[in-house]
């Protein structure tokens, strides 16, 4: 039996307009297109954790942290480079800001703004042609 090939090849383009979608939908509140930019197995590593989580996983928890209300979500990118390894996968590397006002529980809020923030997204191409994270890794450098 042949090997099924691939009618779509991954491009830094796509990767590209992928990563703006993934902002807009998440500075939207979209948890539904979130949690579909994930991958099954995915893994991220947030800008405040310490450990990874599934994918979807936090994507639930950014539901529940940011998505009530009272939040008011900002987000932009910078110096976006896209790394395409193959035909079906490629690493966006790039610089983000991003201001919120999230929960901290119960009616307390806790503001979060990070002017230095520093991401890397593993996409790959799946066998219908979508685009999904299967890594993410978001960081801020700390100011002392």
């Amino acid at each position: 039996m042949e090997p099924t090939k691939l009618s779509h090849k991954i491009n830094a383009d796509q990767v590209k307009a992928e990563v703006q979608r993934f902002w807009n939908v998440f500075v939207n509140k979209d948890a539904d297109q979130l949690t579909d930019f994930y991958a099954a197995e995915a893994t991220v590593f947030s800008s405040l954790s310490s450990r990874p989580e599934p994918g979807r996983l936090a994507a639930a928890r950014r539901q529940r942290e940011y998505f009530h209300a009272r939040a008011a979500l900002r987000a932009s990118v910078a110096a976006l480079d896209v790394v395409v390894l193959n035909d079906t996968a490629a690493v966006a590397s790039y610089t983000f800001q991003f201001h919120a006002m999230r929960n901290a529980g119960t009616a307390s809020q806790i503001e979060e703004n990070i002017t230095n923030g520093r991401a890397t997204q593993v996409f790959i191409l799946d066998l219908d042609g979508k685009t999904l994270i299967v890594h993410e890794h978001l960081s801020a450098i700390e100011k002392h």
